[in-house]
């Protein structure tokens, strides 16, 4: 029998769809032994735009489903699964719960006297999980809030015309205002950067996949497991399940623009 530190690790990811394909690209660039199982609940997406019981309900589920495949770890790579049922689902469970948190404070830092602005779903717009953040950072009046509901489904189909035109809109608002730093609160957002670069070549982005990932590494010791890490997906009720995985193969190739991992 393997001794705990030859043991691989298993731990289970979950988006509501391709989203937290994000963070999953960004694990497996690190040279830690894991076992990766990521569930996309494309089903029940987006979640964004659902009420907060239904999203507890609906990332309750999934877990259950992790826990019979006996994973040592959950990650909510789903900024509005996070911030709907983190807590509670920490209380419940009984391995560890990990989940995201959009960059806010990394953001307000880099522009100390400015403005920022945070791109989310209406979810984690209104939870109170932000709103403790923005009180605990005295930064009510510096965060101006931008409705993205819509555009993570955009992603999760591939559509990125349609998903660039959304943008456009939605970018309006800090370029008439002059804000350049650019939070990005949904992992799905993360596929667009280039995107959102080439609408607002000022804008600086920020978003919330390497400090999730410096904590899970630090929390579960993955740096005292060197060697190659593993991936399987699956997602809910998909007609066509070698096409998603096909898609979600092909953003895992996807460039997220992030610097090399540091501890």
């Amino acid at each position: 029998m393997k001794n705990d530190k030859e043991r691989v690790p298993k731990i289970g990811v979950m988006d509501s769809g391709m989203g937290g394909l994000s963070v999953l690209k960004e694990l497996l660039d690190l040279p830690y032994s894991a076992s990766f199982l990521y569930y996309g609940d494309l089903a029940n997406a987006p979640y964004g735009e659902k009420q907060t019981s239904e999203v507890l309900e609906l990332t309750r589920n999934v877990c259950n489903i992790f826990l019979e495949q006996e994973v040592d770890a959950i990650l909510l790579a789903c900024n509005t699964a996070t911030s709907a049922s983190a807590s509670k689902l920490r209380e419940e469970l009984s391995v560890p719960v990990f989940g995201m948190e959009p960059a806010i404070k990394p953001a307000l830092l880099a522009h100390p006297d400015e403005k920022i602005a945070l791109l989310a779903t209406s979810v984690t717009h209104r939870e109170e999980k932000l709103q403790a953040l923005k009180s605990e950072l005295g930064a009510f009046e510096r965060v101006v809030h931008l409705n993205c509901d819509g555009l993570a489904s955009l992603v999760d189909q591939g559509k990125w015309e349609e998903a660039r035109l959304l943008l456009q809109n939605i970018l309006k608002i800090p370029q008439e205002q002059g804000i350049r730093s650019l939070v990005l609160g949904c992992t799905h957002y993360v596929f667009l950067k280039s995107e959102i670069q080439e609408l607002y070549p000022e804008a600086i982005l920020h978003d919330g996949n390497q400090g999730t990932i410096r904590h899970l590494v630090r929390s579960l010791h993955l740096d005292e497991k060197q060697g190659q890490p593993n991936y399987t997906l699956f997602f809910s009720s998909v007609t066509n399940r070698e096409e998603a995985e096909g898609f979600a193969s092909s953003l895992l190739q996807k460039s997220s623009g992030l610097p090399p991992y540091k501890r």
